[in-house]
């Protein structure tokens, strides 16, 4: 038996055996009762060794070899080693003593520990502006991954305990700085080649295969998977935090500039998983920020910005932005796949970008630039803001996922890629799901976000803000929604319709209205009443400067006004609906008025017509989380929509007198199409008006509701639901019984004529 005393042996030893998975390194010592194994060299004769000495001398003979100058194969015999540990630790729940060497020693965890870190320290050294031929580059980013998840082989695969071994370690700064580097690396690397790939130009770094890319990005991204782990702990994100060297000086910004500046183009065949790995490092890099940005210990954007390096963050930023725009866009819908998942980029981009407006480095750079992107989200046609903003049921959501890293099978696709043989197949690793939010709560989420951002640049702070900013945020929505969508609101969300210019101050307010709406829904389990409440003053401020700046609304009030007829003609086009509009998929809306009595008063904005028993609140619309078909559903034209009765007065503040008072409206939007059938004939209509006498209670008693429902279906062809029947009858009676409380204590058919015509 060989005694393994010599380099030459573990030269040998480990040259021979990281070829064998723990499977089969199990099978050769069963063959072996003396806990040695057998295995064949460049020698002639086959080497027997001790496993015991081994595995006692492995670390440090590691070790010796990171410590010695460049030579030729040295990264490659490192990840041989690393590769033969890892399958030694794989084997340890199967074998009780190579458990207990290689675990149970403290002074050898100690040295693999060390290992780990000093191969780290060797990669992420020298922040590279280039990389090395294809090979090499791929090893390099191999062996990054793999050190860094040898440390779940060794220690623990939690997270938690992995951050508190590394933060007892004296060279745990060291070894931050230097991880965050190495990581940086691997991207630029991996950026260079998606760049030759995009641009078609002479590829100094040799032909690389669509599945070397793919292999090189699944490298990268379990790399930085393993540092949002850790800085998912606040132990662990407080001490990168305080790290000068990386974050003062920007290593970790310029890590994040890397990952989000990554761009492929998907005509290549094979894009699919590089384009979904490269947008679950997006999503992770910008969830490592938010979580650093919001550190207690100390404040790292201000770090960044006596450090002089205030310009990177706002290049991240600036990237942030262009996340939000295309993740608020209906384009990019089109790329998501739930066999691909993409990763929380927009979610976690609305994270980073709250965090940001409420930094007082940040805040003209989103007032500037997101104002631009909130005007073309209020200019969306109704049934696209219903469908972004007040929906609990999206049409896709995003998804994450972890890659569950194979060291094993990594380190061996690319040590085979330098054998003489080489290896056609490369290795694909599993994806494990993340995502643990239920469609409701992402949609709730992203809605809330969305408005915390308004909130945090419309707020304004006497001894943070200057006062020249006062109302820049304001007057730069306005000034957005003065743009031509035909040019720059198109620009800023693709794929989307946009109100038409005619109308785009009613359509804007109505959509305030509803976001008002469905903001308070979502008070207090995703949004907090603070925000809530400056969303209403800026709502109410707003207002007055879109119907001062686009007259049509005043204009289509005088229309509306001028409007009457009797009862039976109301009726029947309130509820001649054209078949398919009128079905169950539909839902009719009762819009609300809002009125401003000071900028800092809590403002009522909730409507009349709900004042008393909630009736109104029981209307099925479809900017409310009752509708489960909202945005899908509306009745696009021949839509009830409740208007404002009083052009806004008031100064640039949008403040209006207390004596003044907002008046509401039903008014019917005459179809522009030619209905196809009508569903209410002259008998239901009038079984219709007898229900209004006879049931107050109709909405809330639904087997009443359903009786008078089949009666009135059985006066005409068409069937009338009992969904249907209750938003007719809250469309008609909550407003009848609002007269009632105010004036009479009975209501007579006239009324409803008075009503419909303002």
């Amino acid at each position: 038996m060989v005694r393994l005393l010599q380099p030459k042996h573990m030269v040998q030893a480990v040259n021979a055996l990281h070829w064998r998975n723990s499977v089969e390194f199990h099978k050769l010592l069963k063959d072996n009762g003396d806990f040695s194994i057998c295995f064949n060299s460049e020698q002639v004769l086959p080497q027997k060794i001790s496993v015991e000495k081994m595995v006692k001398m492995l670390p440090r003979h590691l070790i010796a070899v990171v410590m010695t100058p460049n030579k030729d194969g040295k990264s490659r015999y490192i990840l041989c080693g690393i590769r033969l540990l890892q399958t030694l630790c794989d084997l340890t729940p199967r074998n009780a003593k190579l458990e207990q060497v290689l675990l149970d020693d403290v002074k050898l965890s100690a040295q693999m520990i060390d290992l780990v870190i000093l191969v780290i320290i060797a990669l992420g050294r020298n922040r590279k502006e280039s990389c090395n031929s294809n090979k090499e580059s791929l090893l390099e980013a191999t062996l990054v991954a793999s050190c860094l998840h040898l440390f779940h082989g060794f220690i623990s695969p939690n997270s938690q305990d992995l951050v508190l071994v590394l933060l007892a370690h004296p060279r745990v700064d060291v070894f931050i700085d230097s991880a965050f580097g190495a990581v940086l690396n691997v991207v630029i690397s991996l950026k260079a080649k998606l760049l030759y790939r995009q641009t078609d130009s002479p590829k100094k770094l040799g032909a690389s295969s669509v599945e070397e890319v793919n292999f090189h990005c699944q490298q990268a991204e379990a790399a930085l998977q393993f540092l949002h782990s850790l800085c998912q702990h606040k132990p662990f994100r407080e001490r990168v935090a305080k790290n000068k060297e990386l974050c003062g000086k920007g290593g970790v910004l310029r890590l994040a500039q890397s990952i989000l500046s990554l761009a492929i183009t998907p005509e290549f065949v094979g894009a699919t998983v590089t384009i979904a790995s490269t947008s679950r490092m997006k999503a992770k890099v910008l969830s490592i920020l938010q979580h650093l940005f919001e550190a207690e210990s100390v404040s790292f954007l201000d770090e960044v910005a006596n450090a002089g390096n205030l310009h990177l963050a706002k290049t991240v930023a600036s990237e942030v932005l262009k996340l939000l725009r295309l993740g608020l866009s209906k384009a990019s819908m089109a790329t998501a796949s739930p066999d691909y998942p993409m990763g929380f980029v927009l979610l976690n981009a609305m994270r980073l970008a709250d965090v940001l407006t409420d930094d007082s480095n940040f805040r003209s750079f989103f007032t500037e630039h997101f104002s631009m992107v909130l005007s073309a989200v209020f200019c969306l046609s109704h049934g696209d803001f219903l469908s972004m903003l007040c929906s609990s049921d999206l049409s896709s959501r995003e998804d994450d996922a972890n890659v569950d890293y194979d060291l094993f099978k990594s380190a061996g696709w690319i040590l085979s890629v330098f054998s003489p043989s080489g290896q056609s197949v490369t290795p694909q690793f599993k994806l494990s799901l993340q995502n643990n939010l239920t469609m409701s709560s992402y949609a709730h989420q992203r809605t809330s976000l969305f408005i915390k951002m308004i909130a945090n640049l419309h707020c304004f702070v006497p001894n943070v803000c200057q006062e020249q900013d006062r109302n820049r945020f304001i007057q730069n929505v306005m000034s957005g929604l003065r743009k031509d969508p035909s040019s720059i609101l198109i620009k800023m969300l693709p794929g989307s319709s946009y109100t038409p210019v005619a109308q785009r101050g009613t359509g804007v307010c109505r959509n305030l209205g509803s976001l008002l709406r469905h903001a308070e829904s979502l008070i207090p389990s995703s949004l907090n009443e603070e925000d809530f409440l400056l969303l209403r003053v800026f709502c109410d401020q707003l207002q007055p400067l879109i119907h001062s700046e686009f007259e049509e609304s005043q204009v289509q009030m005088k229309d509306i006004e001028g409007r009457g007829g009797n009862l039976s003609g109301k009726l029947k086009e309130l509820l001649n609906l054209n078949n398919e509009e009128a079905s169950e998929d539909c839902d009719v809306r009762v819009e609300g008025v809002m009125t401003k009595q000071g900028v800092n008063e809590e403002i009522d904005t909730v409507e009349r017509l709900k004042e008393s028993d909630a009736d109104a609140s029981n209307l099925e619309t479809s900017g409310s989380d009752t509708s489960s078909n909202r945005g899908k559903g509306l009745v696009e034209e021949g839509e009830l929509v409740q208007n404002m009765s009083k052009r806004f007065k008031g100064s640039a503040s949008g403040e209006v007198k207390e004596d003044e008072k907002s008046e509401t409206f039903l008014v019917f939007e005459k179809q522009k199409k030619k209905r196809k059938r009508s569903i209410m004939n002259a008998d239901q209509m009038g079984m219709i008006e007898k229900a209004l006498a006879e049931e107050p209670d109709l909405q809330r008693n639904s087997a009443s509701r359903q009786l008078w429902a089949d009666k009135i279906s059985q006066k005409g062809s068409e069937v009338i639901t009992s969904s249907q029947l209750k938003n007719w009858y809250l469309l008609l009676f909550v407003p009848l019984r609002q007269l009632q409380r105010e004036s009479r204590n009975h209501y007579s058919l006239s009324d409803i004529e008075s009503l419909l015509s303002g």
